[in-house]
This record gives C-alpha cells, sequence and structure tokens, in this order.
C-alpha cells in the first residue's frame, strides 16, 4: 500500500509539473497597422483611408453621406484572423458585415449586426485570408461612416511596416546613408503645392510618409541632402518645391498638408511605384520659414505626428497647443531666426508635447546645408523619426541617455541642448 501511494504521489506530481510547462496561448498580434487599405469613398483629403490604419486616435476616415460603404486593409499574406477591434467616431454604422477574402474578390463574412451600437466594438471573430473589410449597410447618422481605427488581430500577417532596418549604430547613423536601398519617383500632377520629388526604398514593405519644406527663396535643392538619408532609414519622403519663392509660413504649413494628401493618395493608388509604400504616418521637416510651416502643421492637421522645425521663423505666433512630438534644431549665430525670438518660447510653451532642442554653431542656413556636419544632424533627425513616426525604440540612445551625451557634452558641435527625456 505504501507502494503505490508514493506511486500515485509520483505521477502526481509528474502530472502537477506538466501542467506548470504547457506553454499560455499565443496573444494575438495586431496585423492591420500601417498595411495599405483602401475604401469605397472619403468625405474629404483630411479623412483618408490610411487614418484608420495608422494607430492614431486623432485621425480618421470617414466616408461620404450614403449607404453601403466599406473599408478594406491588406494584410500581406494570408492570416489567421482572431478579433476586430472597431473605434468609431460619432458616425458609426448600424447594420455592418466583417469580411475576409483571399483575393479581395470572393468574401466570407464572419461577423453581421443590424444593431451596432457604436463606442469601441471588440468582436471576436474566426477565418483565414489576406483582406479584411468592414462592409456597412445602414448608417446609425445622417452622415457617413467614421473610423478612428480599424484594428485586426491575429496570426501570420505581413511584414511589420519598418521591419528589416537593422540595429542602428553610431557609425550607420552618421553614415551618408542607411541601409536601405532607394529610388526617386517625380509627382506628375503636384496639387497645392509647385512641385514634389518622392525619395522610397525599393524593398518591400511600407514606411511612414515625411515632408521635406524649404525656407524663404528656396527651392527642393536646400533639403535635398535628407531626402536619402531618411529614405534609407525606412521613410517615404516627398520633397517639395513651393509654389512661389516666397509663399510665408502659414502658405507653407498648408502646402505641406497637401503634399502629404498627395503622398498618401499616391500610396493607396496602382499604377505607380509608390502603391502600398506609406503606412499613414506622417512627419514633417522644414527649413526657417518651412519650420514656421511645420509648426503650423503639426498644430492645424491632426494628420502629422511629430515635426522637425529647423531655424524654424514665424513672427508673432503662438504654438502652445502643439502636443505631437517636436525636435527643434537651431543655429547659433542666426541673425533671422534665433531660438530665444522662436523656437526656445515655442518649446517652453508646448507643455503637452515630448521635445527635443539642440543649438548647433552656424548661421541661419546651418541646418540647410547641414553646416558642414550633415552626419550628425542627420543621425538626430533620423532618430527622431524613427522613435516617434515609428515606435522604434531602438533610436532612442541616440537622443536621450549615455549614447546621447556623447554630442551632448560636446561644446564645439553643441551649443545648447534640452529635451524632455526619457522619451
Amino acid at each position: 500500500m505504501t507502494s503505490l501511494t508514493a506511486l500515485a504521489t509520483t505521477l502526481g506530481l509528474a502530472l502537477a509539473l506538466l501542467t506548470v510547462a504547457a506553454p499560455p496561448a499565443a496573444a494575438a498580434d495586431l496585423l492591420s497597422q500601417g498595411r495599405p487599405v483602401t475604401s469605397s469613398s472619403t468625405e474629404n483629403a483630411s479623412t483618408p483611408a490610411s487614418a484608420a490604419v495608422d494607430g492614431d486616435t486623432r485621425t480618421r476616415w470617414s466616408s461620404t453621406f450614403g449607404d453601403p460603404q466599406w473599408l478594406e486593409v491588406d494584410l500581406g499574406v494570408t492570416a489567421t484572423v482572431s478579433r476586430v477591434v472597431l473605434r468609431w467616431e460619432a458616425a458609426y454604422a448600424r447594420a455592418f458585415r466583417i469580411q475576409i477574402s483571399d483575393d479581395g474578390t470572393a468574401w466570407t463574412t464572419l461577423h453581421s449586426t443590424t444593431t451596432g451600437t457604436g463606442g469601441v466594438q471588440t468582436l471576436d471573430v474566426n477565418g483565414t485570408g489576406r483582406y479584411v473589410r468592414l462592409h456597412g449597410t445602414q448608417r446609425g447618422t445622417p452622415y457617413g461612416y467614421s473610423l478612428w481605427e480599424f484594428q485586426v488581430y491575429g496570426s501570420g500577417g505581413g511584414t511589420p511596416p519598418g521591419s528589416g532596418i537593422p540595429d542602428p549604430t553610431t557609425a550607420s547613423l552618421e553614415a551618408a546613408n542607411g541601409p536601405l536601398t532607394t529610388a526617386t519617383y517625380t509627382v506628375p500632377d503636384p496639387s497645392g503645392y509647385g512641385s514634389g520629388t518622392v525619395t522610397y526604398p525599393t524593398g518591400s514593405g511600407s514606411y511612414p510618409g515625411v515632408v521635406l519644406m524649404p525656407g524663404y527663396q528656396g527651392t527642393q535643392q536646400n533639403l535635398q541632402w535628407l531626402a536619402p538619408r531618411l529614405a534609407s532609414w525606412g521613410f517615404v519622403v516627398i520633397n517639395v518645391g513651393t509654389t512661389t519663392l516666397i509663399d510665408d509660413p502659414a502658405s507653407r504649413g498648408r502646402q505641406i498638408s497637401a503634399a502629404a494628401t498627395q503622398l498618401l493618395a499616391l500610396g493607396e493608388a496602382t499604377g505607380n511605384p509608390l502603391s502600398g509604400k506609406v503606412d499613414g504616418a506622417l512627419g514633417a521637416v522644414g527649413h526657417s520659414m518651412g519650420g514656421g510651416g511645420v509648426m503650423a502643421a503639426l498644430r492645424d492637421d491632426a494628420r502629422f505626428r511629430a515635426g522637425v522645425p529647423t531655424a524654424p521663423y514665424y513672427p508673432n505666433m503662438n504654438f502652445s497647443q502643439v502636443t505631437d512630438p517636436t525636435f527643434f534644431l537651431t543655429c547659433q549665430s542666426d541673425p533671422v531666426a534665433h531660438g530665444n525670438t522662436y523656437a526656445v518660447p515655442w518649446y517652453t510653451s508646448m507643455s503637452q508635447a515630448e521635445k527635443l532642442y539642440i543649438e548647433v554653431p552656424g548661421d541661419h542656413l546651418c541646418p540647410m546645408t547641414g553646416s558642414g556636419d550633415k552626419a550628425r544632424q542627420g543621425k538626430w533627425i533620423v532618430s527622431f523619426l524613427s522613435l516617434w513616426l515609428r515606435g522604434d525604440t531602438r533610436f532612442g540612445p541616440f537622443l536621450c541617455g549615455p549614447v546621447r551625451d556623447a554630442d551632448k557634452n560636446n561644446t564645439s558641435l553643441v551649443t545648447r541642448w534640452m529635451d524632455t527625456c526619457p522619451f
């Protein structure tokens, strides 16, 4: 009897150990963020389909006012979908279906309702396919259909945006170009701005969009040095020429928004090399009046998630409302837009934003030309936008912490440094 008891105890312990060792169920991955997305319609240029998958709950897709309407995301490859989260704006769907497809043509319904409630709806579903769509058949309001976010969860989706970028190092970030191969594309019909040249990664994947805006009397050439640096680190960069060389900061802000709208549209369209390349996240870099335009875009256009105003100029303007991460790069001997006149007061007033302020030797043109130090200025700009547009924390140490301190404490390189670290 004693032997049987001992054996039973041993078996019980073994079973207990086996139970403890069983692996937990894998958590579902967010498959839809930053993926190519299309829709039946958009209410206006400020509510594109891409806004529903950009990870920003301040931006939204909105359709025209009519039934039916749909929003479709391409996961890249066949995936197993287990959950869909709909984050509705006030204009919600009373009746809708969640559908999945292998080819974007033949659809299988995973969920159907005629009693939609709006708000945040979390739907447990089960299906496999590459394309997932919301098909709205009855609006809950007189307006269209509007989603802050359309989130598809599961396993086995396509390559996340920005993947394939190796770990950054000081040497790689200070090199003239990053690890990705790039190409250029001339925008055929600029709308709302003068001209545009897009530099983009040629490999697979989708990436954040960045608008480059020159200053007074400036052309695309002024910030051209930045375009391949950014693109080769995983950004789709549109380098803008203005409507006229003397456009004021307010006009440049509007042109930044117009260029972003067209960049997103090219990413959503087919038949051009940017198709599927732009993931919906947007940033901007500008010099002088273009830097003032960046601040205006951050304040006025909710689609933008980060900005880099360099030697920014915009007299008598308050930007305390700006809450997006902002990197001010200024020049110590600037007679036109000294940091103490513009950037520092703006930095101080922006109490709700993550901020970085770096002043370097040179005159007003120091960021436009790189002032002989394109390596470090490029490193800072690439790191800032990688952190805030792509959420890539690998770039954080170059802005906060010991790695950053080698630059911050070099008085021949940096004459003033302020930040809200840790980011």
